[in-house]
């Protein structure tokens, strides 16, 4: 692969030595360093202030009650096992919230620019540094690492496994192999498009192998002999590295199928396959739980995502766009400019910058095909391959802005400045309002439809006071839809929820509840208006009542909570939106009723 910064004769590049402050790291290592310090304290700052999006509520409950029961089993509809089970190991420890929900999303997001220092010997310092920026602060990114999704973490994952490979290709070490093949198998636990990668690496690659051959020009020898010795040169390489390669395969397996093997089977109904830890106790039922965890979870992930896009291609890339022109429009034409650049200019491409460009743009037309229903996130799988051709664009303007600078030419270096002022600017400002003052905002293009528009988390507080002082049942559900009537669906009897699937009528209390089980709240549901008035008679009344409010569906009109609302005497009234508005097709407003004398506020 060909590098445009200045090597020694070992091959190393010649700023792993240079500008030395430590004796440990060089100036461009400092810096990267102190931008991922920035990062993490962008995304931790106010983390769990935010309503949970009824997502990161249903996955962040079957997350905690795995912490609780141990059980597991791999289910499409939620993604991969990553964030189940670590938050569950990551709950029992330091409790479950908002904020630890969303921790190891945040942690990674904040740690991925040290990821753009596997480049370094591939980029110049500047690139790395401008490389760093981008994976840092650009808005997409830093709201989805404070977002309890899976995404994110497939895009860090996959950028951190073809960083090390290409340090592995470059010092012809193993270590650098096995590192990355474990960043690709975490890859393949966290959400089943993990699969996109690969093929888009492919593509890539033989768009590399196309520059060679360009380069390279067949002349007499003839393109049939010039193929054939590269697939012999290359060959003969790989055959050098089978130890390594095959003892990469087996830890790619492991990986994969410590996390897809279900757990706890016995509490499963109709599953029949032993759990991780009862195999590992026997290795006689290791071979049953190995194919579950391969064969068995690929059989569910096509069973539930095989069809991919079956409406129309530009309808799904216009969804798209207004997320890229809000969140990566920078980016985006900064990766233009530095693709174009490095590719027309200098001696040869750059083989990393080329690639990341092929994968990017290929993510950016490949999607629409994979998704109908595009979501905001889906761009991150578009952005973080495009951020190193980005870099490369942005290190141009400095570069050129600080020679004008050192040649005296006021003009190119004012137009320079104004640029990069021009960028910060309308990246911070974007950055800024997307995570912090209009996170729940509908006019925020990065917020998905099931996010709360509400701020909630004042009467979500009043809730957990209300369930800490009272014994017996803390929250009652009322409601005749059959979507939100919770009889069968979410009773008093917590087995009936104690593992997934859960039935529709439990969907419809996201993001209560993920919250109810946080707080340890007992909760009950009725589907009649005397039922409720029975309950509040009782001398056990519960404090908070939960009812759906007033709405007119495409189907009929809803008003639950004006059923009851003769029964709920001496309680305070919040009405709140589960959506980010209502559609007039979904019933988004839920009323709440607190008692007033429960929690002495």
């Amino acid at each position: 692969m060909a590098s445009q910064t200045e090597t020694s004769d070992t091959g190393v590049s010649t700023s792993d030595t240079r500008e030395t402050l430590t004796g440990y790291a060089s100036r461009t290592q400092l810096v990267v360093a102190g931008i991922a310090v920035v990062a993490l304290l962008a995304r931790f700052v106010m983390l769990g202030a935010r309503v949970a999006h009824q997502d990161e509520a249903r996955v962040a409950y079957w997350a905690y009650r795995f912490m609780e029961n141990g059980v597991y089993e791999y289910r499409p509809i939620v993604h991969g096992p990553f964030l189940t089970i670590v938050d569950g190991h990551l709950f029992s420890v330091f409790g479950a919230s908002d904020f630890t929900m969303r921790f190891i999303v945040a942690l990674i997001g904040g740690l991925l620019p040290l990821g753009g220092l596997l480049f370094r010997q591939r980029l110049r310092d500047s690139e790395t540094v401008a490389l760093a920026l981008l994976l840092a602060f650009n808005p997409v990114l830093l709201y989805y690492s404070r977002f309890y999704r899976n995404d994110l973490l497939l895009a860090g994952f996959m950028l951190l496994a073809f960083g090390f490979f290409v340090r592995a290709y470059d010092h012809q070490r193993p270590v650098f192999l096995y590192a990355g093949t474990a960043s690709f198998a975490l890859a393949f636990t966290t959400k089943e498009n993990a699969l996109v990668y690969p093929v888009c690496w492919l593509g890539a690659t033989a768009l590399l192998w196309d520059h060679r051959l360009f380069v390279q020009r067949a002349g007499e020898r003839g393109l049939l002999t010039v193929v054939l010795d590269r697939l012999r040169t290359t060959a003969r390489g790989l055959s050098d590295w089978w130890p390594y390669l095959t003892l990469a395969v087996f830890e790619f397996f492991a990986i994969v199928v410590f996390f897809y093997a279900p757990r706890n089977t016995d509490r499963i109904p109709g599953l029949d396959v032993p759990g991780l830890y009862e195999a590992l106790g026997n290795p006689a039922l290791l071979p049953a739980v190995i194919g579950h965890a391969t064969l068995g979870s690929w059989n569910a992930f096509l069973g539930q995502w095989g069809e991919g896009n079956t409406e129309s291609y530009l309808g799904a890339l216009t969804a798209m766009w207004p997320v890229l022109e809000s969140g990566a429009i920078v980016l985006l034409a900064f990766s233009i400019i530095g693709f174009v650049v490095d590719r027309y200019t200098g001696e040869r491409p750059n083989d990393v910058v080329s690639f990341a460009a092929y994968w990017g743009f290929s993510s950016v037309l490949g999607y629409p095909v994979i998704v109908d229903n595009p979501f905001p996130w889906e761009v991150i799988h578009m952005i973080v391959p495009l951020a190193i051709p980005a870099a490369v664009g942005l290190a141009l303007v400095g570069r050129l802005g600080f020679e004008s600078v050192t040649d005296g030419d006021a003009v190119s270096a004012t137009a320079a400045a104004l640029v990069l002022l021009l960028v910060v600017g309308q990246v911070g400002a974007t950055a800024v309002g997307t995570s912090y003052l209009d996170a729940q905002s509908e006019e925020n293009e990065l917020v998905q439809y099931a996010q709360s528009s509400s701020e909630m988390k004042p009467v979500l507080h009043e809730i957990r006071d209300a369930a800490n002082s009272n014994e017996g049942v803390d929250v009652l559900y009322y409601g005749d839809d059959p979507n939100f009537d919770g009889d069968n669906l979410y009773a008093p009897d917590p087995s009936t929820h104690d593992a997934p699937p859960a039935g529709d009528g439990w969907f419809a209390r996201l993001p209560f509840a993920w919250y109810m089980e946080v707080f340890g709240a007992e909760t009950d549901s009725v589907n009649e208006p005397e039922l409720v008035q029975q309950e509040l008679n009782d001398g056990q009344k519960p404090p908070v009542v939960i009812a759906l409010g007033e709405a007119d569906t495409c189907s009929e009109e809803y008003d639950n909570a004006g059923d009851i609302q003769q029964y709920v005497d001496g309680y305070e009234r919040y009405e709140v939106q589960r959506y980010l508005h209502d559609s007039g097709c979904v019933i988004s407003t839920t009323v709440i009723y607190v008692d007033e004398n429960a929690t002495g506020n």
